[in-house]
């Protein structure tokens, strides 16, 4: 595909005798060309046939960066409820959050490797910001305390019918270099829906050492697939409730 890529950058570049040219200059044989056409035609299907249920991590320029895609299927008023709840309790009761978004996200098993645990916050109207405060335990390592976040938490609905509820996080003492988390809700056919959270996370300094990508997996990307099932977790149980009043 790169070469492919590469060779289409020069065609569009050149004329037709450079064009000839470049096909006695290059020793590119006819087998590199038809096995470079096949990877790239396998690369095209291998995306339109990957599954709507599925994560995937990149880490580039210092920064890791998580997709996780569901397929759900709720009434667009349930959903919209649940974006709504999502953005609600983080600015006014963020503690209430670990009884459903958050839950299960502090700790994970007796192998967990980070721990989190929230101690309090504050919401400022006037510029949108949430002020929190966590302690990061690092099992047999040590304990850093009162660490502060702060983070602006916003949803918007589009046109298109796409909610995106968005979670840029402005700063942060020690934890985070920098944070952005975006959870959108895409409206497909038969009151189907995907849920797509994006996550770009850069450590600072000691946390980027401590995080490697081996242990990315097992310490934040669970944490990413496990908030986007408590979502859906959230509109089936909001769902069952109006369909038990009928």
């Amino acid at each position: 595909m790169v070469i492919l890529q590469g060779f289409t950058k020069g065609i569009v570049k050149t004329d037709y005798n450079t064009f000839i040219q470049c096909f006695h200059d290059c020793d590119i044989g006819m087998k590199k060309i038809s096995i470079s056409v096949l990877l790239f035609l396998v690369c095209v299907y291998s995306v339109s046939a990957a599954s709507s249920d599925s994560i995937s991590t990149v880490y580039q320029n210092g920064a890791f960066v998580t997709q996780y895609t569901i397929k759900i299927k709720y009434l667009p008023k349930v959903t919209a409820e649940v974006a709504d709840y999502l953005v609600t309790d983080f600015h006014t009761k963020p503690g209430n959050l670990f009884n459903w978004a958050l839950k299960d996200l502090g700790l994970q098993n007796k192998s967990n490797e980070l721990i989190i645990v929230f101690r309090d916050s504050n919401h400022d109207i006037k510029t949108g910001i949430t002020h929190g405060k966590f302690d990061v335990v690092v099992p047999n390592f040590t304990t850093f305390s009162n660490i502060k976040v702060d983070a602006i938490v916003a949803k918007t609905k589009y046109s298109n019918g796409v909610t995106k509820v968005k979670a840029n996080i402005v700063y942060s003492s020690l934890l985070l270099k920098n944070a952005l988390g975006t959870l959108s809700i895409v409206p497909q056919q038969n009151n189907e829906q995907l849920l797509i959270t994006n996550v770009t996370i850069q450590f600072g300094w000691f946390f980027n050492l401590f995080i490697t990508q081996k242990r990315y997996k097992s310490i934040v990307e669970w944490r990413i697939k496990k908030f986007a099932e408590n979502i859906k977790a959230e509109c089936e149980r909001r769902q069952s409730e109006i369909v038990n009043q009928k």
